[in-house]
């Protein structure tokens, strides 16, 4: 039983070594750019070994994914649930600035985030991982689509879907990130990262407000 117990340690620290590298490597490389050479390499052992504990590249990206959206959605949580007396409106900024403040303060992980939507991720992870990511990530979804129905039940926001609009703030913010992330983008603008984040809310949050007669 002491020898099987053993080696159950010894294959989850052997594992965790390996997400270790992979992490250095990705965050380094970036997805697409990095090998399971590289990560074999970096965790010293062989590619073969790899594969032994992931069954490919995009399977060690979505247990990466998974270290990121856990640590995103609990911020969310938090937000969101932070003060039940905020307005609709009050909560969008709070989820939407808290989305902001992490894709700054963990870059790398929000570019893993951004780099498993190009490819066929799905069809080299399990379906069981998958599930994973995609609850994770509809959880997310959920907190803003929950306050866009909170702005429609008090009368302040008129949208005829909610989780369209819900959406609809995804895209537009993403879209944020990713322009305000390259420098030629930045330069033809002329504005910083802060300003167009302002920006892009107030006029989502104009589109929602209901009109006043």
């Amino acid at each position: 039983m002491a020898t099987n117990e053993r080696r159950t340690r010894e294959k989850a620290r052997r594992r965790q070594e390996i997400l270790q590298a992979a992490r250095e490597v990705f965050f380094e490389k970036g997805f697409h750019q990095a090998t399971v050479d590289d990560v074999a390499a970096q965790a010293e052992v062989s590619k073969g070994t790899i594969y032994l504990y992931f069954e490919s590249k995009e399977s060690i990206l979505a247990h990466l994914l998974l270290e990121g959206l856990t640590l995103l959605l609990a911020q969310l949580n938090e937000a969101y649930a932070a003060d039940q007396c905020l307005t609709a409106e009050e909560r969008l900024w709070r989820l939407a600035r808290t989305y902001l403040d992490f894709s700054q303060a963990h870059p790398n992980y929000f570019r893993l985030m951004m780099a498993f939507d190009r490819g066929r991720f799905r069809e080299h992870i399990s379906p069981e991982l998958y599930e994973q990511i995609l609850q994770q990530s509809m959880h997310s979804l959920e907190l803003v689509t929950q306050t866009m129905r909170q702005g429609v039940q008090a009368g302040d926001f008129s949208c005829d879907d909610p989780k369209l609009s819900a959406g609809a703030l995804w895209a537009a913010l993403n879209g944020v990130l990713v322009l305000m992330a390259n420098p030629l983008r930045r330069q033809m603008l002329s504005v910083e990262l802060e300003s167009m984040f302002e920006a892009t809310m107030n006029l989502v949050m104009r589109g929602l407000r209901q009109p006043t007669a």
